[in-house]
């Protein structure tokens, strides 16, 4: 993949307190690799915490509120585990809207580990039949699901090229020369 397809990508991160740090840390190293755009979208003003507990662990502050945030905006979603922050998630109107309108406009998604959850909640069954997976990813359609957050790396590779396509596919429907 070259970079001239990868700077710019918009990817929106929705958070909240309590997110996975490993996943988090790798998946920030894989976009910036990508040479992609991450925006932190979280429910929270100012910082969100992997372990607000504590205060241990990282911090970030949000670049974006969900109540204010549109899909539109974004080439794709990606949502990291952590038991914590997905049942913050659950709750959040917000970021169901936000999950629905991805699913929508079968824009891409990527979520990591308890993440499928978000999919549950608003009654998406895609993945129901694969919690006992042997491979370490599944996807279906336009979600992508790391089934255990493990080879981060590699699943975001696979997850980015998803993105590109889909930026490509726009493009020439929309007769803008590649």
């Amino acid at each position: 993949m070259n970079n001239i397809a990868s700077t710019g990508k918009r990817i929106a991160m929705m958070t909240a307190n309590g997110f996975n740090e490993a996943e988090f840390i790798a998946l920030q190293k894989a976009i910036m690799a990508q040479q992609a755009q991450a925006r932190i979208i979280s429910s929270h003003n100012g910082l969100v915490y992997s372990d607000p507990k504590t205060g241990n662990g990282i911090n970030y502050a949000a670049d974006s509120q969900l109540s204010e945030t549109l899909a539109i905006d974004y080439d794709c979603l990606i949502v990291v585990g952590g038991s914590e922050h997905i049942d913050t998630l659950t709750e959040e109107p917000h970021a169901i809207r936000l999950m629905r309108a991805f699913l929508r406009e079968s824009m891409p998604i990527l979520l990591v580990s308890e993440a499928s959850k978000l999919l549950d909640v608003i009654g998406d069954t895609r993945f129901a039949s694969d919690t006992s997976s042997d491979k370490n990813f599944v996807q279906s359609d336009c979600v992508l699901w790391s089934i255990d957050g493990s080879g981060l790396s590699s699943v975001f590779k696979g997850f980015f090229e998803i993105v590109s396509a889909r930026q490509l596919k726009q493009d020439a429907d929309n007769g803008v020369a590649a």
